[in-house]
């Protein structure tokens, strides 16, 4: 998965670096809530711990490795 800083006009997303994706590609769209800005961090808190024995590291690296893989086959 990427993740790319963009900016919504009320219309269109407008990504602020290089996507990388190839055209048609479903994306997953997240607005921040400006509001509260505490809330990750207490987010971060409140699920930490929680996989353990799930090996979610392991599998994480694994996930980026096959990222780069497909990043430097289509680059």
């Amino acid at each position: 998965m990427k993740l790319v800083r963009a900016l919504y006009d009320g219309r269109k997303i407008l990504p602020l670096e290089p996507v990388g994706a190839r055209s048609k590609t479903e994306v997953i769209v997240v607005f921040p809530d400006e509001e509260n800005t505490a809330v990750a961090p207490v987010a971060r808190k409140l699920l930490r711990g929680s996989g353990k024995g799930e090996r979610l590291a392991s599998e994480l690296l694994k996930s980026r490795r096959e990222d780069i893989l497909l990043e430097e086959k289509s680059g």
